[in-house]
């Protein structure tokens, strides 16, 4: 991740002096480049910075490692911004209901893959071989060029069975529309 914001590099000046995790979030679509609590999402990746390094133009690149999925609970500052968050659980789910419709996840990933580029042999296999129902859809949802609005509603989406129908329907329209 690169970063050039003075605010964003003093948050993270922050967190690596406190040793504390970062949540990275999105702008959203009009608010881009805005670095205020009701320009950005509340849901993102709670991690850890792996390594910081300094670009030659005055850049931050960073090394992230995202660990949870996490929400936005309330503001704390604004210079930069700190909040205090939660990490996002999946609701409980019946598990031979996620593998049926982990299958037929699968199986229009592969259909999809044959009418277009999305979907690179290696990324195949790893989806072919995961049982994890949350990784497949998070590797599916990261292939597709979804716009960001759906590409959030994907990834905030805590009923598990209801994500993966949602990602088969999208990929279905996909495979009508090839």
């Amino acid at each position: 991740i690169f970063l050039n914001d003075e605010r964003n590099m003093k948050a993270l000046d922050l967190a690596l002096r406190d040793d504390s995790p970062v949540m990275i979030v999105c702008s959203k679509p009009s608010r881009g480049g805005e670095r205020e609590f009701d320009s950005i999402y509340e849901y993102g990746v709670i991690g850890n910075v792996m390594r910081r390094v300094t670009m030659p133009d005055g850049r931050v690149k960073i090394l992230f490692q995202g660990l949870n999925r996490g929400k936005i609970i309330s503001a704390i500052d604004i210079d930069p911004l700190i909040a205090q968050v939660d990490t996002v659980i999946l609701d409980e789910y019946d598990i031979n209901r996620i593998k049926a419709s982990l299958s037929v996840l699968k199986e229009s990933v592969k259909s999809l893959s044959l009418l277009n580029h999305f979907f690179p042999p290696d990324l195949l296999r790893t989806i072919d071989d995961s049982n994890e129902a949350s990784r497949v859809c998070d590797l599916v949802c990261s292939a597709l060029h979804l716009k960001k609005d759906v590409a959030y509603n994907f990834f905030i989406q805590t009923d598990l069975e209801q994500k993966i129908l949602g990602i088969i329907e999208y990929l279905n329209a996909q495979i009508e529309t090839n």
